[in-house]
């Protein structure tokens, strides 16, 4: 006899499968080209340029398409992204095939598939709530940080393997076919909407759908806190974690293979992260377990701004420290928005959320290309482990932080049939 638990379980995880493989796929190639840039071009400033195109749809259009995903049917939103994804690597292929491939095409692919992917992201997370059992979503947020995990590790290694054998043109066949086979499973899957999806989007426009997203997240002074810390963490860390090949290739003296150990002792770390988190479960208030992230990844990262050049087995010893605090940070937030904001209204409060940690970064990406080519890479890891370590005191002083899990009822409807 089938029972609900077996249900949705099932089809939760047939859901979680089809994002895997799109996931490999991406991560390959997002492995190649990253290295492919650093190869060929060199500097700093072309990484993070590249790093900031990929921020800019979040940045800019995070509450917009967060209401849209709201009002959209969740399950068309991730296919036509899976469907982009296809024709951008395609685009990509077809040019590289032809000896055409610049620095500019690939900007252009990366803020194309970026846009497809905050639609996709937003529709993926609101899914899940819609998929999986209140009871259970901290622990499948842990199970999606093993996953990210498990890819980390493989990716760096694999796609270097695979970057050797088959050249860039053989990754990029790679992640049209894993684009395609995520498409066909979604297709088969069934994923209700919020129930009050349809009421909205015929009695509400968008941009006053917008401004009731918007009046939501002002009418709660703990997640404005946490996005301002958010955005002064993010200054630092986003422009020293797009310059890790550079760190590598300049200040380790080190290749590809040296670049896939740094990556994939971030992914082991962050499956060491995500089981010790589904062992412990984490403190009663999740942001307690969020800010230990922060102090870690804060210590590993001054750790990477003070290493001398022949530091690379440390280096990559702090980036295992810094995978595993990624679960210990991301889990727990996630878990509070998933929780605590109603379905009908968490795309919306999660485009305001990522747009919102992501605003300032362009700013530190500006300056961490000339500034990293003028004083090295490393001042931007020591500046962000600093920062970071001032950001836990500030986050347990703060009251409307302290209390953030449960500054609001739970209301979420019934959606799991």
């Amino acid at each position: 006899m089938t029972t609900q638990y077996d249900r949705w379980i099932a089809r939760f995880w047939f859901f979680w499968m089809s994002q895997t493989v799109a996931r490999i796929g991406s991560a390959f190639s997002g492995f190649a080209l990253v290295w492919w840039v650093a190869k060929t071009y060199g500097t700093a400033t072309s990484l993070a340029t590249g790093t900031l195109i990929t921020m800019l749809p979040s940045i800019l259009l995070g509450p917009l398409i967060g209401t849209l995903v709201d009002r959209l049917h969740r399950k068309t939103v991730i296919l036509c992204a899976n469907i982009v994804y296809a024709v951008a690597a395609l685009a990509l292929f077809s040019l590289s095939e032809a000896g055409m491939l610049t620095l500019w095409h690939l900007y252009v692919v990366m803020f194309v598939n970026a846009l497809a992917g905050q639609f996709h992201y937003l529709s993926v997370s609101a899914a899940t709530t819609l998929l999986v059992p209140a009871e259970q979503l901290q622990r499948i947020g842990g199970i999606s940080q093993l996953r990210e995990g498990a890819v980390s590790v493989l990716a760096p290694p694999v796609g270097a393997l695979l970057l050797e054998a088959i050249g860039l043109n053989g990754v990029l066949f790679i992640e049209i076919v894993t684009a395609m086979m995520a498409f066909a499973l979604v297709l088969s899957i069934r994923i209700p909407d919020p129930p009050a999806a349809a009421e909205e989007s015929s009695h509400e426009g968008v941009f006053a759908s917008l401004r009731s997203g918007f009046a939501y997240v002002l009418g709660w002074p703990g997640l404005l806190a946490l996005m301002a810390m958010a955005m002064v963490v993010n200054l630092f860390f986003n422009p020293a974690f797009s310059l890790m090949p550079l760190l590598v290739k300049d200040h380790f003296q080190g290749g590809v293979i040296q670049l896939a150990w740094m990556e994939t002792g971030f992914g082991a770390g962050m499956i060491a992260g995500s089981l010790l988190l589904g062992v412990w479960g984490g403190f009663t208030r999740k942001l307690y377990t969020l800010l230990l992230g922060v102090a870690v990844m804060g210590l590993a990262a001054f750790c990477l701004g003070v290493l001398p050049s022949s530091g690379i087995l440390t280096a990559i010893a702090a980036m295992v420290i810094i995978g595993i605090a990624q679960p210990l940070t991301n889990a727990p937030l996630m878990a509070i928005i998933q929780g605590t904001v109603p379905i009908e209204l968490q795309g919306r409060v999660m485009g305001f959320l990522g747009s919102a940690a992501g605003i300032i970064s362009p700013i530190g990406l500006l300056l961490a290309g000339p500034v990293s080519d003028r004083l090295g890479v490393q001042v931007w890891y020591l500046v962000a482990g600093v920062v970071a370590l001032i950001a836990v005191p500030v986050g347990l002083l703060l009251p409307v932080l302290r209390t953030l899990d449960d500054a609001r009822a739970v209301h979420i409807d019934e959606a799991i049939p």
